[in-house]
């Protein structure tokens, strides 16, 4: 019996994944979406209720116009899933994030407010701190936003299976093959959005990746209450927080993690060290907040430089992927399956992405 034929598979059908398989059915194409584990699962970097999504980029001025174009298909997909909010700044004025966050909103013109005079309510600013705020800022319900783009791909014909490991991929000069544990497919081009898992797909691209296991805690509100997301940069660290839908403060640090060598097998339980450092930034900026509440991992898979990877496999003219976003990419998963849907298929995209390239790496 021959194997079906598809115009283009994508591996790896979390954040990214979905958003890639959506795109791909939207433009008519024969697509077959491939992953270990179900819609919305836990295993990788794409879950934890929310994520914040914001314009003013403290990382990279380049990644503005990606983000104001994912703003648009957010709001094409649902205009129900970004909650625009505002996110509060808060740093030292010569910092990373404050110094980025007004260069990336004088380059671009965005609106960012002073707040100095105007702390959020319940939380406590360091005297020698800067507080900008970004009205356009907000959450995106995470495991929501996969399983609508999923689900829309589905009804536009595309395939997904999932509960089968990808084993290894291969091409020839004329189509691309998959092996998973129970069957092998074959298709004129492949996406690899494989998060963790992106260094063992693209193992022959040496890619400089590493896998930090992150935690995620949500503590009652109590009179620290706020609509709005944060992000402190302290000099012990970086921490963010926002509401969530069910009156919690869901916190984190941004900076730091533990380095680990498989997702599969990494512990998902509590990690001291952390616990504490969260518990005391509580205690010092949100002092009105109640006990922590919940618990849960993710993994951020980090490139030396803290920017994505978006690009075609060099001397491939069907492979194209996306691999170490670094723990800030999923806010941006709908222009990336955009843009790895062109790059696949025409071999090229009119953003400019040099900054996200493979090249710069090798340089």
């Amino acid at each position: 019996m021959s194997r079906q034929h598809y115009d283009v598979i994508v591996l790896g059908t979390g954040g990214v994944g979905s958003a890639a398989l959506y795109q791909l059915a939207s433009r008519g194409l024969n697509v077959l979406g491939l992953d270990r584990f179900p819609p919305g699962h836990d295993r990788g970097s794409s879950h934890g209720e929310t994520r914040m999504i914001r314009l003013s980029y403290f990382e990279h001025a380049d990644y503005v116009p990606l983000l104001q174009r994912t703003y648009t298909l957010w709001d094409k997909l649902d205009p129900s899933l970004l909650r625009r909010s505002g996110v509060y700044y808060v740093g030292r004025e010569q910092g990373e994030v404050i110094q980025g966050v007004r260069q990336s909103a004088s380059q671009h013109k965005l609106r960012i407010e002073e707040k100095n005079d105007a702390p959020p309510g319940g939380f406590l600013i360091p005297a020698d701190a800067t507080t900008l705020f970004e009205p356009d800022a907000g959450l995106l319900p995470v495991e929501q936003c996969i399983k609508l783009h999923l689900s829309k791909a589905v009804a536009l014909g595309a395939e997904h299976r999932w509960g089968d490991a990808v084993l290894g991929w291969e091409e020839t000069d004329d189509s691309v093959s998959v092996s998973t544990d129970a069957a092998q497919f074959e298709a004129d081009r492949l996406i690899i959005a494989a998060g963790s898992w992106a260094g063992e797909m693209l193992a022959g691209l040496g890619l400089p990746l590493r896998i930090l296991r992150k935690h995620l805690h949500w503590f009652e509100t109590g009179d620290a209450h706020s609509d709005s997301g944060f992000f402190y940069e302290l000099e012990h660290g970086q921490f963010y927080g926002f509401p969530t839908e069910d009156g919690l403060i869901k916190l984190g640090e941004h900076t730091g993690g533990e380095v680990i060598e498989d997702p599969l097998l990494a512990s998902r339980e509590p990690d001291p060290e952390d616990t504490a450092r969260v518990a005391d930034f509580v205690r010092d900026y949100l002092p009105g907040a109640g006990r922590e509440r919940r618990h849960a991992v993710c993994f951020y898979t980090m490139t030396p430089d803290g920017q994505f990877i978006v690009d075609r496999v060099p001397g491939s003219q069907r492979v194209a992927f996306a691999a170490g976003l670094s723990g800030h990419g999923f806010k941006f998963t709908p222009v990336l399956g955009e843009i790895l849907a062109d790059l696949v298929l025409e071999g090229r995209t009119d953003f400019e992405m040099d900054f996200l390239g493979l090249d710069r790496l090798r340089r």
